[in-house]
């Protein structure tokens, strides 16, 4: 069971209040990685939570869950399509695009500095970020920031405190799936 990693790294998401959320699963033996994957997307996938391995590599995988109702709607946005655009994303469905950015994780071996939109980051900052090569950032939380700092310095600190709260709640033995808001 991976519950702690999804509570340290994706309760944000977990909350409604994030997008998405990357995080590295470490090999380890005795993990059958794709069954906990399909576990949680059992669980989950009611709630509007779906997990996802993104990349693969000799020592993690890295894994992309995410809020599917609002990837839906951030790729909807004329402004982002047009930006994915230039990075090859093309199509109406969204496997189309997760698919896609698979393929951009494993011909770089690192991040494709557009997954930030997958993430829920703001379109002006992700491009802001490829342009200036991530120099010259106003503020740095989950993301560099580098126009509104007081909406994104708010966002972080929502984002700190609902990894707090799941933290405490699920140290005091709430399941992972009551955490979970429900849209």
């Amino acid at each position: 069971m991976i519950d702690r990693i999804l509570i340290k790294y994706a309760s944000p998401t977990l909350a409604g209040v994030k997008t998405g959320s990357l995080f590295k699963i470490y090999k380890n033996n005795q993990l059958d990685l794709n069954k906990e994957i399909r576990n949680y997307n059992l669980l989950l996938n009611p709630l509007d939570v779906y997990l996802d391995i993104i990349y693969t590599c000799d020592k993690y995988s890295l894994i992309y869950l995410y809020r599917l109702k609002m990837l839906l709607h951030d790729l909807k946005n004329k402004n982002v399509i047009n930006f994915l655009k230039a990075y090859g994303y093309e199509g109406i469905l969204l496997k189309d695009y997760i698919s896609h950015l698979k393929s951009r994780f494993e011909y770089f071996n690192k991040t494709p500095h557009e997954a930030g939109i997958f993430l829920g980051y703001p379109l002006n900052d992700v491009q802001s970020f490829i342009k200036h090569k991530g120099n010259n950032f106003k503020v740095c939380g989950c993301w560099k920031v580098y126009h509104d700092v007081e909406f994104c310095n708010n966002k972080f600190r929502t984002f700190k405190k609902y990894t707090q709260v799941f933290s405490y709640l699920y140290d005091n033995n709430y399941p992972l799936e009551t955490l979970v808001y429900n849209r």
